[in-house]
Parts: C-alpha cells; sequence; structure tokens
C-alpha cells in the first residue's frame, strides 16, 4: 500500500485551476476567426527533485508566436497557431488540424525560484523547467543567551 501525505490545498489548487481553465477559454475567439477552431496544445507535467516540468506540444506554432510570464504565482503559456495561408479550403476533404489562440495557465507551487524559470521550443515541443528554491535542511545547534 502507498502511503501518500494529506495535503487539503491541493483540492482547492485543482478547483482554481479548472476555474482558470474555464475563465481562459472565455473570449478566446476573435470576430476574424470565427471560422477556425480553437488551438488546445496538450500539456505534460511532471516533478524531478530539482524542478518541475512543463512540457506544451505546439506543432505547427513558431518559437516568436509564444509568448511566457509570471504573474504573482500564475504561469501563462499563450500563443497564436496561424492557419497557413497558401492552403486553398476547397482542396480538402476533411480538416482534423486545429488553429487559432491559445492560452494555458499554471498555478505554481509557493517554493519556487521564479528567476531562474527556463524554457527551450525544440521539434514543436516547448519545455519550461521551473526550479525548486533550495531549503536548507541542516541540523544546527542553537545555543541559548
Amino acid at each position: 500500500m502507498l502511503v501518500k501525505r494529506y495535503e487539503p490545498l491541493n483540492d482547492i489548487r485543482k478547483s482554481f485551476d479548472l476555474v482558470n481553465a474555464i475563465i481562459n477559454t472565455i473570449g478566446e475567439q476573435t470576430t476574424q476567426q470565427q471560422n477556425v477552431v480553437d488551438f488546445r496544445p496538450k500539456v505534460n507535467t511532471r516533478e524531478t527533485e530539482d524542478a518541475y516540468h512543463i512540457e506544451v506540444e505546439l506543432p505547427g506554432v513558431k518559437k516568436k508566436d509564444v509568448d511566457i510570464s509570471v504573474d504573482g504565482n500564475i504561469l501563462t503559456i499563450s500563443g497564436e497557431r496561424n492557419v497557413r495561408d497558401e492552403v486553398k479550403d476547397e482542396d480538402y476533404h476533411k480538416v482534423e488540424s486545429r488553429y487559432g489562440i491559445f492560452s494555458r495557465s499554471f498555478t505554481l507551487p509557493e517554493k519556487v525560484d521564479i528567476s531562474n524559470i527556463e524554457a527551450e521550443f525544440v521539434n514543436g515541443v516547448l519545455e519550461i523547467t521551473i526550479p525548486k528554491l533550495k531549503v536548507d535542511t541542516s541540523s544546527k545547534k542553537i545555543e541559548i543567551k
């Protein structure tokens, strides 16, 4: 049996992530893109001993069309996947590719080093590395004065 530490704030954090996702989907589609389906990139998150990692699948998106920002403890990844201009719609029998504006937000844990967040964009995958703050766990004897 796996013993898991009970953290009641995780349920609250998940609720905020859900609310953020709902808010981000409202009004994303502009009037000029009403015929375009919104693009929602797939995201993988993982945690290592030293950092948190967010991998975002962005096939067909250029690095210059992606924006990453941190406001307080909210990390936001936004951008746009543009429709290819040289393609005519009448040539297609079926179109499953999705295009449009996207935005994904994540609530960061409290003990992360925001000033050293790094991002790398390779082969259509954006990987964001969020280092954890080093916590001194060494023991120390304190002298009473």
